[in-house]
């Protein structure tokens, strides 16, 4: 099923409850797929990249580049500079990672990353 900019930002109020520890990661995923219609295994990989970029660390799912594009802006404008960074060292990281897998590079995230560097 191909994620929809429409499910990213419906799934996104609810990563954020999660974040702040208001939802567990089980009840995130339920949520954003009742909420959405994304499948439990996409609900998932979208909290873990939430949860990666908010705190800078690396994450192994991937996601389109228009739904990261709407994590970056939507992480600097609700949490500040500080998390927005983290988010971008958090998918350099990530860059870094699936480069190593021999399956390509993600050259669309890395323009993404490199427009957005403070």
């Amino acid at each position: 099923m191909k994620i929809t900019m429409k499910m990213s930002q419906e799934a996104y109020p609810v990563a954020k409850r999660v974040y702040s520890g208001q939802l567990t990661r089980d009840d995130g995923k339920s949520e954003i797929n009742r909420v959405t219609g994304m499948n439990e295994g996409s609900a998932q990989a979208y909290i873990t990249i939430f949860l990666g970029m908010m705190n800078g660390q690396e994450y192994k799912r991937a996601f389109n580049n228009e739904t990261n594009r709407f994590l970056f802006e939507s992480i600097r404008k609700d949490f500040g500079e500080k998390y927005y960074v983290n988010a971008l060292t958090a998918a350099q990281k990530h860059i870094n990672y699936y480069g190593t897998l021999g399956k390509g590079n993600l050259i669309g995230l890395q323009r993404i990353v490199d427009e957005l560097k403070y």
